[in-house]
């Protein structure tokens, strides 16, 4: 679904602490998973509106030992290209074994292994019930991963990476369903990614 403009996109994903400590990326209850903060205050509205469904999601990536980022839950508000506003349900997951040693990957190798190995088990989790209410537009999906110097530290620290697809109720709906499949599902969606440490913008996925 190409054309879309991302009008509210403010992920708080700053970077891990250099030292090793614990991941500071990675939401530990429903409440830390949960963005809280809009400007917008319709995005806030439905954000609100919407709170169990959050810790719904939350238990539910929980129960599969499956991590969800800290703010990973909330609301985006984009523009179609008719300039139609809509509302996106947005999830991000993040597993403490998704991270990577920067000394011996790309930022491409990193992305694409973090499609190959995550991106759909974890978009799998989510059901077509989590998007079906009227006010609720499309899906908008990320995982996070952290890539380290594992010189210092193999386990903490480092910076945050992510990628996120903005797909459209049936196009979501179409790959649980195996009428499509993922990858031609992302070759025509709206994804942005931050990859090292460089702001987030659009790019062409490709699967490799």
């Amino acid at each position: 679904m190409r054309g879309i403009l991302v009008v509210c996109f403010a992920l708080l994903l700053t970077g891990f602490l250099a030292a090793c400590t614990g991941n500071v990326n990675l939401a530990k209850t429903p409440t830390e998973g949960m963005k809280t903060a809009y400007q917008d205050p319709e995005l806030a509205a439905i954000s609100q509106k919407y709170n169990v469904l959050f810790k719904e999601i939350y238990a539910r990536y929980e129960s599969k030992k499956m991590g969800v980022a800290k703010e990973g839950l909330g609301f985006m508000s984009l523009r179609d290209d008719r300039g139609t506003k809509l509302y996106y349900l947005f999830v991000e997951t993040h597993h403490e074994d998704a991270n990577f040693d920067k000394n011996t990957t790309t930022a491409e190798q990193r992305l694409q292994t973090v499609l190959q190995r995550y991106f759909e088990p974890d978009l799998k989790v989510m059901n077509k019930n989590d998007i079906a209410p009227s006010d609720i537009g499309g899906l908008a999906f990320g995982v996070a991963w952290a890539d380290r110097d594992y010189y210092q530290c193999d386990k903490y620290g480092g910076f945050v990476e992510y990628v996120i697809a903005y797909m459209s109720k049936s196009d979501f709906y179409a790959v649980l369903d195996g009428t499509k499949t993922l990858s031609n599902v992302l070759a025509g969606s709206e994804v942005i990614a931050s990859l090292d440490q460089a702001p987030p913008k659009s790019i062409k996925l490709k699967y490799q």
